[in-house]
């Protein structure tokens, strides 16, 4: 039997205690365990395991587990479907409280209807002017759409996001089953690695829909440059996992000055290797949503930074080329 034990705390800054004591090598049967006292979740954990739980579902699986039903984080981890996510029944009874402009609990997307219906419902978590929520609507936008369209994973994309009102912060976690970013993007490119799909997939006009630089009309390798652009202005973390490979975005601070760097590899990050392979891909992101100095001119830095990095993609490009 294989054995998951579940943390007290997952966040985008300590997103390495889903490792402790996991190696994520699983058998026929799975026994899930809970930190005894207290379960602190961001979304980008309820979305990992929720990926888990398709994967398992995949391959026939079963699950069994046992909680302590007087931690206090229960109410939140039920109201956010974590238990029906993971396919148990919620440990206790609570009392539901309105979600609305709190948090979106999980939810499956498999289509672009269901993507076209969820967008127009997600204003009231927010908190912010119009502009301002069409950027933060495009970011759920294409990270959904990445899952539908490249994924290949029957259950589509799991999303869930949560409003921290103190902070005035939105947490989103989004992710998938499928077939993982390196399977993907070697479809149009060389790809040796997890490590570098990943960070192929984050620089800009690189998608896995074409191996022409800067994409198509259709898809133009923005989406993932985007997100990770729109945490590093409002100064938080993102993270993409894949395979056995993350990259994590670090924060930075107060007053320092926001470069969008089309070349990942000169983020101030944090790159991890030979971690416990992760079927599909997992992205969570942070974004204060009160920062309107990071959302002015926004799209147009981003723009800027997007056709300097796919310039400069292009000519690397044909250096490599060798023309006989």
């Amino acid at each position: 039997m294989s054995k998951l034990h579940i943390p007290n705390s997952i966040a985008l800054r300590n997103f390495d205690s889903i490792f402790q004591g996991n190696d994520f090598i699983f058998d026929k049967n799975v026994d899930i365990s809970f930190h005894p006292t207290y379960v602190a979740m961001h979304p980008v954990g309820i979305a990992f395991y929720a990926a888990l739980q398709d994967y398992w579902t995949e391959n026939g699986i079963t699950r069994n587990a046992s909680i302590n039903p007087d931690i206090k984080s229960i109410p939140y981890l039920q109201r956010m479907g974590f238990f029906n996510c993971m396919g148990f029944r919620d440990p206790k009874s609570i009392k539901s409280h309105d979600e609305t402009g709190r948090f979106i609990p999980l939810k499956k997307i498999t289509n672009g209807q269901e993507l076209e219906s969820f967008i127009k419902t997600i204003d009231p978590i927010l908190h912010t002017s119009r502009d301002n929520s069409r950027a933060i609507k495009h970011v759920f936008s294409e990270l959904i759409r990445n899952v539908l369209e490249h994924s290949e994973s029957r259950f589509g994309a799991n999303v869930c996001a949560s409003y921290n009102k103190k902070k005035k912060k939105i947490l989103i976690g989004i992710s998938d089953a499928g077939v993982g970013l390196k399977q993907s993007l070697r479809k149009h490119h060389s790809i040796k690695s997890d490590e570098e799909a990943i960070l192929k997939a984050i620089t800009p006009g690189i998608t896995g829909s074409t191996k022409r630089i800067g994409g198509n009309e259709q898809n133009a390798g923005a989406g993932l440059f985007f997100t990770k652009s729109i945490a590093k202005a409002t100064r938080n973390h993102f993270l993409i996992y894949s395979g056995t490979s993350y990259f994590k975005l670090l924060t930075s601070k107060a007053g320092s000055q926001i470069e969008y760097i089309p070349d990942p590899k000169k983020d101030r990050a944090k790159i991890k290797n030979n971690l416990p392979y992760f079927h599909g891909t997992l992205v969570g992101i942070d974004i204060h949503i009160s920062d309107e100095k990071a959302f002015n001119n926004l799209i147009e830095n981003i723009g800027k930074a997007y056709q300097l990095g796919v310039k400069n993609t292009q000519k690397d490009y044909y250096k490599r080329i060798n023309f006989t």
